[in-house]
């Protein structure tokens, strides 16, 4: 599968998923809901690979360079 998230990106998403766990052992109650959406970022982070990148065209990922021989 090809990739279109950079690492910060990727990273990122991982933070949010975090502080969204954090908040919601925190707050109780509905916070709970935060945890679907960010969990969607999370899977995707960890793919590497956004549906939704991939829809718009966009691609975080840098170009790795070839070396020259």
């Amino acid at each position: 599968m090809k990739t279109n998230l950079s690492s910060f990106d990727g990273w990122f998403r991982t933070l949010l998923f975090i502080v969204s766990i954090c908040y919601a052992i925190m707050a109780g109650g509905t916070s709970w809901l935060w945890i679907i959406p960010t969990g969607i970022l999370f899977v995707t982070a960890v793919l590497g690979w956004c549906p939704i990148y991939e829809m718009l065209g966009l691609n975080t990922e840098k170009e790795k360079e070839k070396s020259h021989s």
